[in-house]
């Protein structure tokens, strides 16, 4: 199945004060970014190289310890050391500390990570590792913490590892999974790479979805925030850029890589996207919070029904007395007829008023409902789409090939939030 992708007039914006990261309005026409943007990569890289990175050989070597609990792969091992020995640069991955179950925005930074480096290696700036780093703690960033699954009936179940009992969580998650086709291999693959420390777990998913010589892992800072941790290593390793922490077009930031917006994107799945021609609703409406359920479930229904009735049954009415005094004229006398006529389309149209008015309200009830679903897969829990869905629900019901389609269509130049649409036209 090829997706389809549709660049929306928003973007990303962060609170000023919360971090926390919410969909508005593009501002400007241009959602490329400039050719020029990614010289500030060359440049960091640069000055990079005159600085003599190496990690001493305890903190090297707890490293790698820690990362052979993730993979004991040859490459993943390698990749770190070209790092920690300052042979290679690093395209930073933040990812959510302390829960396992891969998110959509974290699945989007990681795509972008390595799209990035992809380019990095094209113009010759050397090694370029995508390294996947948990140091986003939950709250930090407005983050909850929240990776979520959508069950048929529109219900969210947060499926979040934190730790602790993993045969009891692996009990939950096949309870909890809907139930599709890939089921089975899904359960089968998070099996196989379960432990009972999150950051390690969700290490080995991401490891074995996005299998890719040039990637590592770093393990976890227990203390400290992002941006102050992000300030300490970047003095202990040659980090180039770091993705979802803002635009490589504002210059190059003293003391931390140069940031790479990733990219920002919501998935649309063909019932959403019935709802959303049903209701002659864009998606950047919904995500802009422009457009309400109350509202657009009596869009296309008149707003007061027994008053269209009314003036249907007089039209028809005053078109009967026209025609009575025509035949008037012409000699003609119907008065029973006409009487008759009028009393059964009085009684008519009384039955279709009681009737319309009662199809109405099912209607609107059913707008309502149909409308509440889509509003909860487009915003689920009042919140963008990526920072609350999980990778497993896409992989539960549209199976591993969901990747490789994301990752065919998404643009990662693009600051404009994208819409994906799973369905085929």
């Amino acid at each position: 199945m090829s997706y389809r992708v549709r660049k929306l007039p928003l973007t990303t914006t962060r609170d000023a004060n919360s971090r926390g990261r919410t969909l508005a309005r593009l501002s400007r026409r241009r959602g490329k970014l400039p050719k020029s943007a990614f010289t500030n990569f060359q440049v960091m890289a640069r000055r990079l190289s005159r600085h003599p990175f190496k990690l001493d050989p305890d903190t090297e070597g707890e490293l790698l310890e820690r990362l052979r609990f993730v993979s004991k792969a040859r490459r993943y091992h390698d990749a770190l050391r070209t790092l920690t020995r300052g042979e290679g640069f690093a395209v930073v991955v933040p990812v959510l500390k302390g829960v396992a179950a891969p998110r959509l925005d974290e699945v989007l930074r990681l795509l972008a990570g390595l799209e990035l480096a992809r380019q990095l290696r094209n113009r010759r700036v050397g090694k370029v590792v995508t390294m996947v780093w948990p140091c986003v703690d939950i709250g930090e960033w407005d983050d909850t913490g929240i990776s979520a699954i959508m069950q048929r009936n529109g219900e969210l179940d947060d499926i979040g590892f934190r730790g602790g009992d993993v045969d009891r969580y692996l009990q939950m998650l096949r309870g909890t999974l809907p139930g599709t086709g890939f089921s089975s291999l899904l359960m089968d693959q998070i099996s196989r790479e379960a432990d009972e420390d999150p950051d390690i777990f969700k290490a080995r998913l991401l490891m074995r979805w996005f299998d890719d010589e040039a990637v590592t892992w770093l393990a976890p800072t227990e203390e400290g925030n992002f941006e102050t941790n992000l300030r300490v290593w970047f003095r202990r390793i040659p980090m180039v850029a770091c993705v979802g922490t803002g635009s490589p077009t504002g210059g190059i930031p003293p003391g931390e890589p140069v940031p790479f917006p990733g990219v920002s994107a919501t998935i649309i799945e063909g019932k959403v996207e019935g709802w959303l021609d049903k209701f002659g609703l864009q998606p950047e409406e919904v995500l802009a919070g422009e457009v309400r359920p109350e509202t657009a479930s009596r869009r296309h229904l008149p707003e007061d029904v027994p008053a269209v009735v009314n003036a249907a049954k007089e039209q028809v009415l005053g078109a009967v007395l026209r025609l009575e005094m025509g035949l008037e004229e012409l000699g003609f006398k119907p008065e029973s007829e006409v009487k008759k006529a009028l009393t059964n389309i009085d009684i008519g149209f009384d039955k279709l008023r009681q009737r319309a008015g009662g199809e109405a309200s099912r209607e609107v009830d059913t707008n309502a409902k149909q409308l509440a679903k889509m509003f909860q897969y487009l915003l689920p829990d009042g919140r963008p789409q990526q920072e609350v869905m999980s990778l497993l629900h896409y992989l539960d019901f549209y199976g591993p090939d969901f990747l490789d389609g994301l990752r065919d269509v998404l643009q990662f130049d693009d600051v404009r939030h994208q819409a994906v649409y799973l369905a085929e036209e």
